[in-house]
């Protein structure tokens, strides 16, 4: 089994900690993050499921590119750690779980 050291990692909770919000958006795009829900689940081989949070996080989180981190991480202690440790949680697969 591979193992990932984070050495952020303890600034890197408090920021990975899930909170609901409310987002007031038009219809539109509400009808397009629905289709790229299905479009993901029709696709998939390995039987995971994309609901219509999971696309909407992923769409958020592409706007933070890699230049912006260091402005994030200046302005947001433990912003970098947090965002590698969901980025491992979100597309890490383990040799054994390829299988």
């Amino acid at each position: 089994m591979t193992e990932v050291s984070v050495f952020g990692t303890a600034l890197a909770k408090p920021l990975n900690r899930r909170r609901r919000i409310t987002v007031e958006v038009p219809e539109f795009v509400v009808r397009a993050i629905k289709y790229r829900v299905e479009e993901a689940n029709q696709d998939d081989s390995n039987n995971e499921v994309v609901d219509f949070n999971d696309v909407v996080e992923w769409l958020l989180v592409t706007e933070v590119t890699f230049r912006r981190m260091p402005l994030l991480e200046a302005q947001i202690p433990g912003f970098t750690a947090a965002m590698f440790v969901w980025m491992m949680n979100a597309t890490y697969q383990s040799p054994e779980e390829g299988d």
